[in-house]
């Protein structure tokens, strides 16, 4: 158990310490709550009102406020996405994974000890993410808004989706980028989704319900989405998912070679 609880913390060193991890906390720390500001403003200006009919640009209504802050979300999303698919094929290059079965002989106990490590980098950078952006969007709205650090019983729970969210999407890219040991599979996988085809078939067909960034919209849809919100179903979805990436990514990892050129 101490040699597994060592394997657990050498992994959490190996990702808090690599360049990505820093790059990826300016991104979804710093960057997305100044955007959040940003359109916070633009609230503002249009009115929390506003619709469709009244603003031609918007295409859909501005939810209530207590919804207000979560759209942004989506641009963290698209980054811990690849950050979880750089961790899962890295250990392939430069024989990192050859030094780690140095120290801990069990693949298994090492797979294990990576997951958890990615789990709670993830759960830590995501929660203080997306706190952090609903609450400096609220701070912007002024007297219109909530309050930025109590915020409301909804704006938290939306907040607990939408890190649960973080978490799962991070694992899954992290799972099919250990199982292809590269991190543009799971980034060629996901990308198409947010920006393509992932509204599009949650609106259109109930069976593009079950995409992974299509289903993640069920647990974070606001009253004014063209959506329904259905946290169930879209984390049991969510949980197949990574759940089967997870599984097939261990069974590669302890059958096949460490990989690696000299």
């Amino acid at each position: 158990m101490n040699n597994f609880s060592r394997t657990i913390r050498f992994e959490l060193i190996k990702i808090c310490s690599s360049r990505v991890w820093w790059v990826i906390c300016a991104l979804v720390v710093v960057i997305q709550p100044l955007l959040a500001l940003i359109a916070a403003k633009s609230y503002l200006q249009i009115g929390l009102d506003a619709t469709p009919e009244t603003h031609p640009q918007l295409a859909v209504a501005l939810p209530p406020v207590d919804y207000i802050g979560f759209s942004v979300v989506t641009f963290g999303l698209l980054w811990m996405v690849i950050f979880g698919g750089m961790i899962g094929a890295s250990e392939y290059k430069h024989h990192h994974l050859r030094t780690t079965l140095l120290c801990q002989s069990s693949r298994i106990k090492v797979f294990c000890a990576k997951v958890l490590a990615l789990l709670i980098c993830s759960a830590f950078i995501s929660f203080v993410a997306i706190y952090a952006t609903t609450s400096i969007t609220h701070l912007g709205l002024g007297e219109l808004g909530l309050h930025p650090f109590y915020l409301s019983t909804i704006a938290w729970q939306f907040i607990g989706y939408s890190v649960l969210v973080w978490i799962i999407l991070t694992l899954l890219s992290f799972g099919i980028g250990v199982l292809f040991r590269n991190a543009i599979i799971p980034t060629a996988f996901f990308i198409p989704q947010f920006y393509i085809i992932g509204i599009y078939l949650v609106e259109r067909w109930e069976w593009g319900k079950y995409f992974p960034v299509a289903a993640s919209l069920l647990l974070v849809a606001s009253p004014t989405d063209p959506y329904e919100h259905d946290p169930l179903k879209g984390g049991i979805v969510l949980l197949i998912w990574v759940t089967l990436a997870l599984i097939t990514s261990y069974y590669a990892f302890i059958r096949s070679d460490v990989g690696g050129k000299y």
